[in-house]
């Protein structure tokens, strides 16, 4: 039956001399078992056994000495019988084992001595840190909606986004989207747009998966002429229903769309028929989603406000002002209701020739709301 005992180890970081690992005592005088563990990163030991018995070499006394690291023979005299020579009544046999042992899992080390037609005297273990390299950590970060897992298991974010390896290590990310989602591409220390990447743990690592709605359809641009509201919608049937006449009267294509796709919802709110406003609003900026929302939930029923319908589509906010390569500039005006007693509503496109038009017509340009898949 194994036997294992256990201890543990703090070492200091770039410590170069030997340090004492403290075992613990053997469990007779045959066998002594200790736990080497190295919190922080890849710790260096020496472990130096010494096994003694008491026979004759008439009577064919002999030693082994074997040193298992995790049942694998360590030292280079294991399963050598050594015999009691000459006039000598004791023999002493010794052993060195010299192995890593890494942050992510201990190691156990177990010392036997078994002897033929002898009394065994003693056995004792002494042990050494004599190197430590620190380890290198791996964070990861999302963007959209997905999660992103190792195959090592180290990694599963989501839930665990940072995880310390050892000098030297392998690890192997994948990118997992959500329903209805995609991945589009790595940042960081990761590049490129396959779903895998493997990095080798030489240094600090950072690495952030980026994810975008799946492409569903077109954002169609709708006009009521009369009332000169413009409405968009990215839902087929909800635009073929516009077209059937379910949303009343007067509502018509105004010939003009633009892509969905990107790694940010696009909110929608709607008002009301009264008190209103009896229009549309979307927004792809989180903090002004979430602030209507709580007005909302706030503001009397009887009153007008944004009630919130959920996700339009999904687009891309733009960063300092400008679009990314790859997409275009989605442009909004405002139609200045609130000063003018009409229902507020927003004119959302690419065609800035369109926004100029109504802009000219005393809307307020508002800037670039979004960036859309080219």
């Amino acid at each position: 039956m194994r036997f294992v005992l256990f201890a543990v180890l703090f070492v200091v970081a770039g410590a170069s001399r030997a340090a004492p690992y403290q075992c613990p005592p053997p469990l007779g005088p045959s066998q002594v078992g200790c736990t080497f563990v190295s919190p922080g990163g890849t710790t260096t030991f020496t472990a130096n056994a010494a096994a003694q018995i008491t026979g004759t070499a008439g009577s064919g006394s002999a030693l082994q000495l074997n040193m298992s690291l995790d049942a694998l023979p360590c030292n280079s005299n294991s399963g050598v019988w050594v015999p009691v020579s000459g006039s000598s009544s004791t023999l002493t046999v010794n052993g060195t084992c010299t192995f890593d042992v890494t942050s992510r899992r201990p190691v156990d080390l177990l010392v036997v001595a078994p002897n033929y037609n002898a009394t065994a005297m003693y056995i004792n273990l002494i042990a050494n840190s004599v190197a430590f390299v620190p380890d290198f950590q791996l964070a990861v970060a999302t963007v959209g909606s997905g999660t992103v897992s190792s195959v090592d298991g180290g990694i599963d974010c989501g839930a665990d986004c940072v995880e310390s390896y050892s000098p030297g290590a392998t690890v192997t990310l994948t990118a997992n989207a959500a329903a209805g989602w995609v991945f589009s591409a790595w940042g960081g220390d990761c590049t490129g747009t396959v779903l895998s990447c493997t990095l080798g743990m030489s240094q600090i690592r950072n690495v952030t998966a980026h994810f975008e709605f799946e492409f569903v359809a077109a954002v169609v641009e709708f006009r009521h002429a009369a009332s000169d509201r413009y409405f968009i919608t990215a839902n087929p049937a909800e635009a073929t229903a516009i077209d059937n006449g379910n949303a009343g009267p007067g509502w018509a294509r105004t010939g003009l769309s633009f892509k969905a796709g990107g790694n940010t919802p696009v909110c929608r709110f709607y008002g009301s028929p009264s008190p209103g406003p009896n229009s549309h609003f979307y927004s792809a900026v989180a903090e002004e989603c979430n602030f209507l929302k709580q007005l909302a939930a706030t503001t009397p029923a009887s009153q007008p406000r944004w009630n919130f319908e959920g996700i339009a589509f999904a687009s891309s906010l733009p960063v300092g002002g400008m679009c990314l390569p790859g997409t275009l500039p989605v442009y909004r005006a405002y139609n200045n209701g609130y000063l003018t007693g009409k229902d507020s509503n927003h004119r959302i496109t690419t065609n800035a020739d369109a926004i100029q038009q109504v802009v000219a017509q005393g809307w307020r340009y508002e800037g670039v709301a979004m960036c859309a898949p080219q």
